[in-house]
């Protein structure tokens, strides 16, 4: 299966889970568990990466787009309907905080999918990834891409 994770590059290829979501908490974390979160496809990965800048076009250069590659046997699917009814609110709600800290220190998949905030209806899918998974290995960079918006999106913004 292929992964989409948008940083610094610098960072891009650090699997710790030691980085904001580990220092803050997060949707599917609390403060304190290591967490990879990346998009399921390039889409998602830059619409998620929306809800934390003002906008594309201030993305600082060393941002860069990058292709992972996972292994497909080691993932669980939570589909909407297992999710509580406020799954999608901010602040995020304890109780996703508390199912997705339990299923990283299960450590029995490597990989959780769960439906995106960013896309309406969590029609599409994040990846959760263990970094404390004995499969964290498998996960490789395929390849990175330092244009990531097209120069012609958010002109209005």
């Amino acid at each position: 299966m292929r992964l989409f994770r948008i940083g610094p590059d610098q960072y891009i290829e650090n699997m710790s889970g030691m980085g904001a979501s580990y220092r803050d908490g997060a949707r599917w974390n609390t403060a304190g568990v290591p967490v990879l979160y990346f998009g399921t496809t390039p889409s998602v990965a830059m619409l998620e990466l929306g809800n934390y800048i003002p906008s594309p076009r201030d993305l600082p250069d060393s941002y860069r787009l990058a292709v992972f590659e996972a292994p497909d046997d080691s993932v669980e699917t939570w589909p909407v309907d297992r999710l509580p009814d406020d799954w999608a609110e901010f602040p995020y709600p304890i109780a996703t905080q508390q199912m997705g800290t339990q299923w990283l220190q299960l450590r029995k998949r490597l990989i959780l999918l769960v439906p995106s905030c960013a896309v309406a209806g969590g029609m599409e899918n994040i990846a959760v990834v263990n970094p404390l998974h004995p499969d964290l290995a498998k996960l490789r960079l395929v390849e990175k891409h330092t244009t990531i918006y097209n120069e012609r999106m958010f002109k209005g913004i």
